[in-house]
């Protein structure tokens, strides 16, 4: 008996020094990282607001801990090329995501097999912005405001039609979020990208829809569209006179496409904190405010925490927008 007392004892002693042991090397692993250049994973092509992002913030958050971030263009699969290559990556701190809505919180409940989880395979590190989109019209639609849009659909079951980029993108859930929750029956005409449904709606082949800022915004002034909200949750710095949906009589709806900073999931704590400092940091940069403002963003950052938690809250509700609107998932 006190022989096996003993060696319990032993390995629990051998345990103790094996744990103390590795939260040394954590420690320091935490304290000169980083040490090499570091590679941020765009999951689409250059030019997109994703990209504009990522290499504003990468250039600034790299001058902050005196080491490269070398951004990756990792396009494909609507980004799930790029996000699945961050997942496997060792969590070293050395290989980072510039993360999405599209990849992280739609394709996830959408598609039926993805490569990666986007709650088992990553670490979130901070959100970095949120665009709205713009509830847009044609100019012979009889509704000047959304009370007046939804008193029309209502008055004409099936007869509107709302446009968007494609089946299971964010134009389009943006557009079935707005049905289910003013449970107006409207059709739902898809495009090949955003550009060919915006124009058809100023042709007038479609009713509405909900488009991204900058490409709705050329079409404002000489009156091709008219907006009657902004998705988001405050109103947008670009567009101060338009109400969000909640004012102008959705309350609680909001629909954005937001962007952050991952890593993967295996990264241990001490690197996520100073990547979220850094990226905290990165976001008081004039020239990163301008990008931000540029794209008619809100900056949106937080903890790894409240990240984390966003990301469970927007797989939820895109999950049961989907069940709800029964769309059919690829």
């Amino acid at each position: 008996m006190a022989t096996e007392i003993r060696t319990g004892a032993r390995i629990a002693f051998v345990l103790l020094v094996i744990s103390i042991g590795n939260g040394a090397w954590w420690d320091a692993a935490a304290q000169n990282y980083p040490s090499k250049p570091m590679t941020l994973v765009v999951p689409f092509p250059p030019g997109a607001a994703t990209d504009v992002f990522a290499r504003a913030a990468g250039r600034r958050m790299g001058e902050i801990m005196g080491s490269q971030v070398v951004i990756l263009n990792r396009d494909g699969a609507s980004g799930a090329i790029g996000t699945d290559m961050v997942a496997k990556a060792a969590g070293d701190g050395y290989t980072l995501l510039w993360g999405s809505s599209g990849p992280l919180a739609i394709s996830p409940v959408w598609t039926e097999k993805l490569p990666y989880d986007p709650v088992r395979d990553f670490a979130p590190v901070s959100l970095f912005a949120k665009i709205p989109y713009l509830l847009i019209v044609h100019p012979a639609v009889p509704a000047k405001n959304v009370k007046e849009l939804l008193a029309l659909a209502r008055a004409h079951p099936g007869k509107l039609n709302f446009a968007s980029s494609g089946t299971g993108g964010t134009a389009h859930l943006a557009g079935e979020l707005f049905k289910s929750m003013t449970e107006i029956d409207i059709v739902h005409v898809p495009y090949r990208g955003t550009s060919l449904f915006v124009t058809e709606l100023i042709g007038g082949q479609v009713d509405l829809a909900f488009a991204g800022p900058t490409s709705a915004l050329p079409h404002l002034a000489p009156g091709r569209i008219r907006a009657l909200a902004t998705s988001g949750a405050r109103r947008s710095d670009m567009f101060p006179d338009i109400p969000t949906m909640s004012e102008a009589g959705v309350p609680g709806y909001e629909f954005t496409q937001w962007y952050g900073l991952l890593v993967p999931a295996k990264t241990s704590r001490e690197i996520v904190n100073v990547l979220n400092t850094s990226l905290l940091k990165a976001m008081d940069d004039a020239d990163v405010r301008k990008r931000i403002a540029g794209e008619a963003a809100a900056a949106a950052q937080g903890s790894p925490e409240e990240f984390a938690a966003y990301l469970k809250s927007e797989l939820a509700k895109n999950a049961k927008m989907i069940k709800d609107a029964k769309l059919k998932r690829e």
